[in-house]
């Protein structure tokens, strides 16, 4: 086993038909550098797919990736292959057609809002259900580490800060077993996890959104499915089963 594949796992090699590298990523492990040389999952990627580099993407530094996870969150990355995939996914996720979806262990507090300051009032969830939850976005706390949903309960001052585009989290909330699946079509920095807060079920290890985090635990949150479109119609899904959330 190479230094490379101890920190990520191939799950899709690109090819002619298929220009595209999906990984599943270490938690602990950054999606994308900040500066060259930095240790990411898409630099262990381009080392092994050195033509990734040659994808003019988001940024300069990110080549072909198409979107990130969270530094502490296990699971599924795409990074293209080719620059005519990179635009076609690009376009694709613009339009809401590259979904992803996440799981985790959560922790119940439904007085989560007089806990943690800055958040909308909302009705915390106590039962097993399935909802929609929808907010604008702002960016919260020391040095913008985190962020803020925003509804029209947030208040003048949490209106004026925040970004015009509303994002949605589809919930899928099991309260026996305090586990949460959740799909999104388009992502806020930290949005899945700042949403669960919102509705008082925070990921279990949280550091950031639950107040109960206790020193030591591990962030039980991992992206485990994507789906988006193939170049020529239909779709392509992959999914993992669930290696990097802890019991």
């Amino acid at each position: 086993m190479t230094k490379s594949e101890e920190k990520i796992r191939i799950i899709h090699a690109p090819s002619d038909q298929e220009p595209f590298v999906v990984l599943e990523k270490a938690r602990g492990l950054p999606t994308a550098p900040l500066s060259p040389g930095d240790e990411s999952a898409l630099c262990e990627a381009e080392k092994i797919f050195p033509q990734i580099r040659l994808v003019a993407g988001k940024k300069e530094i990110e080549h072909g990736l198409v979107h990130r996870i969270d530094t502490e969150t296990a699971g599924l990355v795409l990074i293209a292959a080719t620059q005519e995939f990179f635009d076609f996914v690009s376009a694709a996720q613009k339009d809401g057609k590259f979904k992803k979806w996440y799981r985790a262990h959560v922790d119940l507090v439904p007085d989560i809002g007089k806990r943690l300051s800055g958040f909308p009032t909302f009705a915390p969830l106590e039962k097993s259900q399935s909802i929609c939850v929808k907010s604008r976005f702002r960016y919260f706390g020391s040095k913008n580490q985190e962020v803020r949903p925003v509804t029209e309960s947030s208040g003048k001052a949490a209106l004026k800060k925040c970004e015009s585009k509303v994002y949605e989290t589809k919930i899928d909330f099991d309260a026996d077993q305090k586990k949460a699946v959740c799909q999104i079509a388009s992502g806020f920095r930290h949005q899945v996890r700042s949403h669960l807060a919102m509705c008082g079920i925070p990921v279990r290890g949280d550091r950031l959104y639950n107040p109960n985090f206790r020193e030591g635990e591990r962030l039980c949150f991992e992206a485990f499915r994507l789906e988006f479109p193939r170049m020529g119609g239909g779709q392509f899904v992959f999914e993992i089963e669930g290696s990097g959330i802890a019991e």
